[in-house]
């Protein structure tokens, strides 16, 4: 009688289980430091989240929408490479009278605050490129 134990399998399959563990705990890591650099805000956060950055770059979008899910990752980019900007995302759903104080009638819609006063806009899931010309023309 032939036993199906396989010592050498055995110790592949560990070493692959530990690798993937490994890989999956550094993603999350990943997920939550980029979450950590746009901050979610509402309305009672809003107010001194644009005032208290110098340049801040605000979100608006929803969860059903498309094109703001394309944007999500441009603008935690832009979050990393840009420290002394503040970004924040305004679920306009949840925060409709954040929207409508500044006329956010479409989505994906980013507006650009300096020193606590909107100062740009660009409406739609627009590369990069986009918004980081706007941000250079800001911290200038």
């Amino acid at each position: 009688m032939s036993s199906d134990y396989d010592p050498e399998l055995e110790e592949l399959l560990k070493k692959k289980f530990k690798q993937i563990m490994n890989t999956t705990k550094r993603m999350q890591e990943n997920q939550k430091t980029q979450e950590e650099l746009v901050a979610h805000l509402d309305s009672n956060t809003f107010d001194n989240f644009i005032k208290s950055h110098k340049v801040a770059v605000i979100d608006f979008w929803a969860e059903w929408c498309a094109p703001c899910i394309v944007l999500a990752p441009i603008i935690e980019e832009l979050a990393k490479d840009y420290p002394q900007v503040g970004f924040g995302k305004v679920n306009s759903d949840e925060n409709q009278d954040i929207a409508a104080r500044y006329g956010v009638m479409s989505l994906p819609t980013v507006i650009f605050f300096k020193n606590g006063e909107p100062v740009d806009e660009v409406i739609g899931a627009v590369p990069r490129e986009e918004i980081e010309i706007r941000i250079k023309e800001l911290l200038k």
